[in-house]
């Protein structure tokens, strides 16, 4: 699996312009800021991205956007999951006539059987070379199980590998040595970044490297030395600055975006229903990230 990115993979928060289209300045300066600081992946229009709250057009335009500030497409895992089959499987060809892995969140509001989601993902990945299931039991509300994916393998020809936000150190343990010589196994869950990493994941598809991508590239080359201390140094740092971001009742890409404009860096609008952060909230995550040493 080493054609795929190794250690923090970014899932890349959405810049758009006040009427949803891409806003070039801001994507350049997203990625830029997250190569240099050592991130080696983008995973496009996900939860992060709020890649659902998107119409098909308004993804395919930014995701052909994205890829154009990028050094390597194969850096960019591009999530297409939507409500309804359909449009899922038109996101996830377009995405792979791009020359990037498709990924999809399973089927959401309907729970599938295994039997099912196997249909699913059969139809909704036809048009692709290479495909990547994307595990979220909080979006999703189930398990994509590790014995639910090898029925999955057996009938994919084009599956990749997996993105398990199943919140399990376990489980994801058990992603990497039942599979992780044939199939791309990355863990998402940052409070749990560097336990993954010790668990043998490869890769950890992170959303606090938005804004600080510094801290979660160093917890993964302290495992990566051996310095298991340190990268439980970072991993505290890294669930202080969730406890902060989660103290506001939005969804965290909310506060992360106010964080970026006091960095220094403006992406823009967000779709609806996010919103922006009221003049007392951005007062107050400005005073509690001074108060951790953040700022």
């Amino acid at each position: 699996m080493s054609t795929y990115p190794r250690g923090i993979v970014t899932a890349i928060m959405t810049s758009l312009t006040k009427d949803l289209k891409p806003n070039v300045e801001g994507i350049r300066q997203l990625i830029e800021r997250q190569l240099s600081a050592g991130v080696s992946g983008f995973f496009v229009l996900g939860t992060w991205g709020e890649g659902m709250m998107l119409n098909v057009e308004t993804r395919m335009r930014y995701l052909e956007k994205f890829v154009e500030y990028v050094p390597s497409k194969s850096m960019v895992i591009a999530h297409v999951g939507c409500a309804n089959a359909e449009d899922t499987r038109v996101l996830a060809k377009h995405a792979c006539d791009l020359g990037l892995v498709a990924s999809a969140v399973g089927p959401v509001y309907h729970k599938p059987d295994k039997l099912g989601l196997i249909k699913y993902y059969e139809y909704v990945s036809s048009g692709c070379d290479r495909f990547m299931i994307y595990n979220n039991i909080a979006r999703q509300g189930y398990n994509i199980t590790p014995d639910w994916f090898e029925a999955l393998a057996k009938e994919l020809s084009n599956l990749v590998g997996i993105k398990d936000t199943s919140y399990n150190v376990a489980q994801v343990h058990e992603y990497v040595t039942r599979f992780g010589s044939r199939y791309y196994v990355a863990s998402g869950g940052d409070q749990y970044m560097a336990f993954m990493f010790l668990a043998g994941a490869p890769a950890h598809i992170c959303g606090v490297s938005n804004v600080f991508p510094e801290l979660a590239t160093s917890i993964w080359k302290a495992v990566e030395s051996g310095d298991i201390a340190k990268a439980l140094e970072y991993q505290r740092r890294v669930n202080e600055l969730i406890k902060i971001l989660r103290s506001f009742d939005v969804e965290v890409q909310v506060a992360a975006r106010e964080i970026l404009r006091m960095k220094g860096v403006d992406i823009g609008w967000a779709p609806p229903p996010s919103r922006e952060l009221t003049p007392e909230e951005k007062a107050k995550l400005e005073q509690l990230l001074r108060s951790k040493g953040f700022l």
